[in-house]
């Protein structure tokens, strides 16, 4: 059984800890959180024990009632938190990005390299079997060889959250905009993909074909598009939004047919798969035992226990994670020279 605690208490937190609910390797019992208030209030929810509740991170850190934990806070405090828990030798379940630019990436994969504690970045769909079945699909030459990639995710915030004008996905000090909070979700469908046909430790090699983005007045982008190539293999065009919903299905183009993606980020039990092709047609749902979170949370459990240090692929492996860190750097260099 891996002990987590968690560091920062907002909606993914609350995500975090009722997708554990599932397991049977895996309990919270440690939270963390700047907000006083905010942890009394999680806590009672979660039954959290006294002694278990801190108001510092470092605290929890340095707890010897925890194996792992999870990081949720800003973005901006997420390389800073993958070190400082690495050097307590815990292993690490990271909120996406896990770096804002290329020097905390470098910083963050030094120690890790060093520590050789467990890390995985929270891509979570990278882990449900929904994924497998399309890579199988794939690699079953069921649509032949794969040509181009439209795929999208997108959310109207207003909708979702109430809007502060300082809210963390519009401020630039806390890493906002659309391309570090989302970004990550479509650029790592496009990694998996050029990596069923490359060495899966090695980089991938791409290119950036062309890129649009909408920047509002604080200095961050609502929506951004991007064209980028992988050298050798295919295009893929992927769009993004904070500002509007996306809801245009993500379409796998290959050689000899397509693969139809109705909900490619949180797969459930209604999301189905469509394969049009000359060999094969069908749309079918992908069962899972667990939610898509928890599925993440039992496979980083079980590496955890096993002592192992990163996932397997198709989930998200360092390499992929740096990567897709690197894409996302140059995807917002495009129109910011200092973010």
């Amino acid at each position: 059984m891996i002990r987590w605690g968690i560091l920062g208490l907002g909606r993914a937190a609350n995500s975090f800890a009722n997708a554990i609910k599932e397991l049977d390797n895996a309990k919270l019992v440690s939270t963390a959180s700047l907000s006083k208030n905010k942890n009394l209030i999680f806590a009672k929810k979660f039954n959290i024990s006294k002694d278990n509740q801190f108001n510092s991170y470092e605290d929890l850190i340095n707890s010897k009632s925890i194996d792992a934990i999870y990081i949720a806070t800003l973005n901006n405090t997420h390389a800073n938190l993958i070190i400082k828990i690495a050097k307590a030798n815990k292993g690490i379940l990271c909120e996406k990005p896990l770096a804002l630019n290329n020097d905390e990436l470098k910083q963050v994969f030094d120690q890790l390299k060093k520590t050789r504690v467990f890390f995985l970045e929270n891509i979570a769909y990278r882990a449900h079997p929904q994924t497998i079945e399309i890579i199988n699909q794939i690699l079953n030459n069921e649509i032949g060889n794969v040509t181009k990639i439209e795929t999208s995710f997108g959310f109207k915030v207003n909708q979702i959250l109430k809007l502060k004008l300082g809210h963390r996905l519009f401020n630039k000090k806390f890493g906002g905009g659309a391309i570090n909070d989302i970004g990550c979700y479509p650029v790592s469908l496009a990694i998996l993909l050029a990596r069923l046909f490359q060495d899966k430790n090695k980089d991938v090699s791409y290119n950036i074909v062309d890129s649009h983005s909408i920047k509002n007045f604080r200095g961050t982008d609502d929506e951004s598009i991007l064209k980028i190539s992988f050298h050798n293999l295919f295009e893929a065009e992927l769009e993004i939004s904070i500002k509007k919903n996306l809801t245009k299905p993500t379409i796998i183009y290959g050689s000899k047919g397509k693969i139809i993606i109705s909900n490619p980020w949180l797969p459930n039990n209604e999301s189905t798969i469509e394969l049009v092709s000359t060999k094969n047609n069908f749309k079918r749902n992908i069962q899972s035992k667990y939610t898509v979170y928890a599925n993440t949370i039992k496979d980083a459990s079980d590496q955890i226990q096993q002592k192992k240090y990163h996932c397997e692929f198709p989930k998200m492996t360092w390499e992929d994670s740096i990567i897709c860190s690197k894409i996302l750097t140059d995807w917002k260099g495009h129109f910011f020279k200092d973010y």
